[in-house]
């Protein structure tokens, strides 16, 4: 072999070789930013999506937090109705019965809607959902609600209002 011989030809680039490299170079490139732009879009769709469900749900957190103190005002005529008049007046009876009736169909629609009345009376006081407002010194278990002076409520665990609670403390 001579010394030319020895030496390598370099072997000739085809153009088209060439040009089919790059073009699928870009290919690449493009696949990939298609999958990136259409994982975004899902992305998007999926966060729109849960925002107006979000917004949906809690669009009527106003209406519900006025419409929650009809319900309290019901729930306390049932509560403060003066029980010996109610057995001996069989009108008021009737109206005693109407407005308890009232309250437990307004309670009922509410809670179809999602929306929970929060009445923590004898429970361990939750700062998410009770708002203490005074302490009373008693036998029972530190941090126990021992009187709600105020129901709360909350629409699907998004509190409306909370509970306005006396929370027991050891005593002195």
């Amino acid at each position: 072999m001579t010394e030319e011989n020895k030496t390598e030809i370099a072997p000739e680039k085809n153009p088209l070789e060439e040009k089919i490299l790059d073009l699928e170079q870009k290919n690449s490139e493009l696949n990939d930013k298609l999958l990136r732009a259409l994982a975004e879009l899902d992305n998007v769709r999926r966060r729109s999506r849960e925002e107006l469900e979000k917004t949906a749900k809690f669009a009527i957190s106003n209406f519900v937090s006025d419409l929650v103190m009809v319900a309290e005002n019901f729930f306390l005529a049932s509560e403060n109705a003066p029980k010996d008049e109610i057995e001996k007046n069989p009108a008021i009876k009737n109206y005693a019965d109407a407005i308890a009736m009232t309250e437990k169909e307004l309670l009922k629609v509410l809670e179809k809607n999602q929306v929970k009345r929060i009445h923590p009376l004898n429970q361990k006081f939750d700062h998410h959902f009770h708002e203490a407002i005074a302490h009373i010194e008693s036998d029972a278990e530190e941090g126990i609600v021992m009187q709600v002076i105020q129901a709360g409520y909350s629409i699907a665990d998004r509190l409306i209002r909370p509970a306005l609670v006396c929370v027991a403390k050891a005593k002195q």
